[in-house]
This record gives structure tokens, C-alpha cells and sequence, in this order.
């Protein structure tokens, strides 16, 4: 929205929508939103393995930055995002991730999900809100992740 947009025929105007190309997908990450659905779907299923681990990786830049908790340090890079997968993949089981929304503005991906899992064999079930950078060939470079602590702490 652009302010001060009044003209002769409507001149109390105060707000107007901008002019978009419809056919301009960078207002609209639909390539960007793909690729996180795609890269979500690989970290799903009964027990993460160290094939399901190498695909979510390749779907990342070789400098990504995983936040696993967004105020924490990152991970960077495959070789420590895979070592975090694989640390992380003995502590749960059964991960089911359901986005109930998702939204974007051009390499800018939300979603807003929530992750179910055996955690140490416990039931767990988190709202999770995510932010993930998308570059030009459709890899993650960055994700972040912010969550209500109360519903994670072990």
C-alpha cells in the first residue's frame, strides 16, 4: 500500500494499492514456498535416517545458517547442520510436521506449523513459526525457528 494516493476522481483517498504484475513472482515466493514445503517433507517420517538427512542438507547452500532456536547461534554449513540432523535424529521419532500456514515475500518464506513427535519417548506436539531464506536456486540459505520454550522444554 502506498500513502498519498489521491487524484481528481477520488481525492480523499489516503491509501491505494500498489501496481503489481501479476506475473511477477517475486511479490509471491511461489517457487521459494515450494522449495520449503519440499525440504519440510524431507525431514518427515518414522526415524530420520542419514538418507533423509543428506537430501535436507542438498536442499540447503553450502553456507546455510539453521537456527534450530532463533536467539541461539546458528549451525553453519552442511557439515554442522548434518551433525546437528544426526545428533538430533537419536532424541525423536515419528516426526509429522502440518503447516497451517504459509506465506511469503520474495526470498522470505513464514510458516507457521506445528511439529508432532516421540521426543525420549515422550509425546510431543509444538507450535513452531518459521523464517527461511530462499536464494535464487530455490536452496535454503538460512532458517530460523521461534517456539513457546515451555512447550519444548524436556
Amino acid at each position: 500500500w502506498t500513502l498519498g494516493c489521491a487524484s481528481a476522481a477520488a481525492p480523499d483517498r489516503a491509501l491505494c494499492a500498489p501496481a503489481v504484475d501479476p506475473e511477477d513472482r517475486r511479490l509471491m515466493g511461489v517457487e521459494q514456498e515450494a522449495a520449503v514445503r519440499a525440504f519440510i517433507t524431507d525431514l518427515e517420517g518414522e526415524q530420520l535416517d542419514a538418507a533423509q538427512i543428506e537430501r535436507a542438507v542438498n536442499r540447503m547452500t553450502p553456507d546455510a545458517e539453521w537456527h534450530v532456536v532463533a536467539w541461539h547461534d546458528p549451525f553453519v554449513g552442511h557439515d554442522a547442520i548434518r551433525a546437528e540432523f544426526l545428533r538430533e535424529a537419536q532424541l525423536f521419532r515419528g516426526l509429522r510436521i502440518e503447516i497451517l500456514a504459509i506465506a511469503s515475500t520474495g526470498n522470505i518464506v513464514f510458516n507457521e506449523r506445528i511439529d508432532s513427535m516421540m521426543f525420549r519417548g515422550k509425546p510431543l506436539r509444538a507450535h513452531i513459526a518459521g523464517v527461511f531464506e530462499v536464494d535464487a536456486d530455490g536452496k535454503i540459505a538460512a532458517w530460523r525457528d521461534y517456539s513457546d520454550t515451555r512447550e519444548v522444554a524436556p
